[in-house]
């Protein structure tokens, strides 16, 4: 009893919703609103202004990864709302912004480049290619010319962003009490992180042949830190997720001994009636 106590008592609260926080929530609105909408609005410049377009292309990737940084991260910035947040609500609140929009660009830019990527690299002047082109101009080339292996980083990237939507399904479903869910999320963080060193090791392996280093935008922007957040944030999700499982594992053991019939034993213990005191 006293084990099961302590159990509880080490084991976070778990809960899909949060406490709220206006300043987190407009945080969220302008990293993640701003990013939706540099697309469409980066897109119109590239064809409708006298801008160049590498330039286009470095603001772009700014905004981008200022958006991926500051919206992920947000619940670890000392905003006032957040100050009666226990560290695994704040874990909590950077894990699910990080694994959302991960699955969403798996399942909107790179399934779309996988689909489309011979006619993307014939369609330099076509606006509807220009969100892949932009990070080609002066970023990646191979996502102009891919080979083998980096069609198949990609793939992996889509398998894994339908793993971890179902796992998200699962946790919403049962209101984050299904360890099935949680599982499957840490999964994809194993292997975002085992993608991602993979993305830059093979290019650094090979000398950089792809990359532009003589430029900082080129190397430092997009090729660093734009995809700085899949090194850092799958560590937290594997945390994230080992807490989850603690608390899952507790309260099903908890319920399980509470559902538990009594043994016949105490049952006869209970009904025997009390020895009566000795008269005289």
């Amino acid at each position: 009893m006293a084990t099961a106590e302590l159990s509880r008592e080490n084991s976070p609260q778990i809960s899909a919703t949060l406490p709220r926080s206006r300043g987190l929530r407009i945080v969220w609105i302008v990293a993640f609103g701003s990013l939706a909408l540099a697309f469409p609005m980066y897109s119109y410049l590239a064809f409708h202004s006298s801008v160049d377009r590498p330039f286009i292309a470095d603001a772009m990737v700014v905004q981008a990864t200022a958006a991926y940084f500051l919206g992920i991260f947000a619940a670890f910035l000392p905003l006032p709302s957040l100050r009666t947040w226990t560290p695994f609500q704040r874990l909590q609140a950077v894990v699910l912004p990080f694994v959302i929009c991960s699955y969403v660009t798996h399942l909107t830019w790179e399934l779309g480049w996988l689909i489309l990527h011979k006619a993307i690299a014939g369609a330099r002047d076509a606006a509807w290619a220009y969100p892949w082109w932009n990070y080609i101009d002066g970023g990646d080339l191979r996502y102009l010319d891919a080979k083998p292996h980096f069609l198949m980083i990609e793939v992996l990237s889509v398998i894994n962003a339908c793993v971890g939507v179902t796992g998200l399904i699962l946790l919403f479903r049962s209101k984050f009490t299904d360890y099935r869910g949680t599982l499957l999320v840490m999964s994809t963080a194993v292997t975002h992180t085992i993608l991602t060193w993979y993305y830059y090791g093979t290019e650094i392996i090979a000398g950089f042949p792809s990359i532009n280093t003589d430029s900082f935008m080129d190397l430092g922007v997009k090729f660093i830190l734009l995809n700085g957040p899949w090194l850092i944030a799958p560590w937290l999700v594997l945390a994230w997720g080992y807490a989850m499982l603690k608390g899952q594992f507790t309260a099903s053991g908890n319920h399980a001994v509470s559902a538990a019939p009594p043994s016949p034993a105490a049952t006869e213990t209970a009904a025997a009636p009390a020895p009566r005191p000795a008269t005289r």
